[in-house]
């Protein structure tokens, strides 16, 4: 199969359904290997809305795990988006004080242990135009009054989060990788005209970049990758996303091309063995949000727990599903390996 140069290859990823990653055949024992992905990594994708839709439509990770190639195998993934979220974690507190957001991110992660941890955040500083941060931060008289602060503030909480990621990994982890967040697409009236969001996101994909090489950890500049910039102004005749913020199916398969392409791995035509592996991934990302993220928490595990809480043992129950579908995820992977070396 022959190897389409970066720009050849958006055209399939543009008007095809179907869309496969192939490989970049590395030595993972290598020292000194500048590739993310070595055998038996288990990776967390944690971030907001725009990671949390990604295990709807299984893109970035059938990018990934195709794109690290044939030498490296076990690898496993779990999505931690939740929509709404900052690096303060407070969205995911539901009930409870915004600290209890972070907590429950710091449980999962010391529970699974991963390898390596993707970040994406960002787009919500661009968006907030110095809009006060959190009760954590009112508690300490801080309030981002204008946008240069609000952007010191997420920086400052950002570094929090990492060491907090730190620490409950523990000695498995590896790898942290710093998302920028993508550029907003203008798509006319009545939507909103994001040329000086787009700018504002340049600024501070510019601040990822100096404190990813402050925290010694790895920087993909989604923003730029994307074009944004260049602030294209002109309604796209192909939109990406649905309203300028949220990723179209056909969006995703953009952006998981462009985050696979950043982190060294080449991309090839499409073979209709991904489309199984990728209905594959989404299915086990669907059994693990029930089991991380189950609709009836409330009378499970918390205030409403001594109604239906002893129906809570049902949840642990997922697991070998899990672990089914993700050896399933593995056997097609192989195959599909094969194909493209073949």
């Amino acid at each position: 199969m022959k190897n389409l140069t970066f720009h050849h290859a958006l055209i399939p990823l543009l008007f095809s359904f179907i869309c496969s990653f192939a490989f970049v055949q590395a030595d993972q024992h290598g020292k000194g290997s500048d590739h993310l992905l070595y055998t038996g990594d288990r990776v967390a994708l944690v971030g907001g809305g725009l990671i949390e839709r990604a295990r709807l439509n299984g893109y970035l990770e059938s990018a990934l795990s195709v794109g690290a190639g044939p030498k490296i195998t076990g690898l496993t993934f779990r999505n931690l988006g939740w929509s709404g979220d900052t690096v303060f974690n407070d969205a995911r507190a539901y009930f409870g004080k915004p600290n209890e957001g972070r907590d429950r991110l710091r449980k999962i992660i010391s529970e699974w242990e991963p390898t390596v941890v993707m970040l994406n955040y960002g787009a919500e500083v661009a968006l907030s135009l110095g809009r006060p941060w959190t009760d954590e931060v009112l508690a300490s008289k801080r309030s981002a009054g204008d946008w240069d602060q609000s952007v010191a503030v997420f920086l400052e909480g950002y570094a929090k989060m990492v060491e907090e990621i730190r620490k409950a990994a523990g000695g498995n982890l590896r790898e942290i990788v710093v998302i920028a967040p993508p550029p907003l697409e203008n798509l006319g009236i009545p939507m909103p005209d994001h040329q000086a969001t787009n700018r504002r996101l340049a600024k501070l994909r510019d601040s990822l970049m100096r404190f990813s090489k402050e925290k010694k950890v790895r920087f993909v500049d989604l923003f730029g990758a994307m074009n944004g910039d260049n602030f294209i102004t002109k309604i796209p005749s192909q939109p990406i996303t649905h309203d300028g913020l949220h990723f179209t199916e056909n969006g995703y398969r953009k952006l998981a091309f462009q985050i696979a392409v950043s982190l060294g791995y080449e991309v090839f035509q499409s073979d209709a063995l991904t489309e199984d592996l990728r209905k594959k991934i989404i299915e086990k990302n669907r059994l693990f949000f029930h089991r991380w993220r189950p609709a009836n928490e409330t009378y499970l595990f918390l205030f409403r727990k001594h109604e239906q809480g002893n129906n809570a043992k049902e949840i642990p129950q997922f697991d070998p599903i899990i672990e089914e579908r993700e050896k399933e995820i593995e056997v097609l992977r192989s195959q599909l390996l094969k194909d493209l070396q073949g």
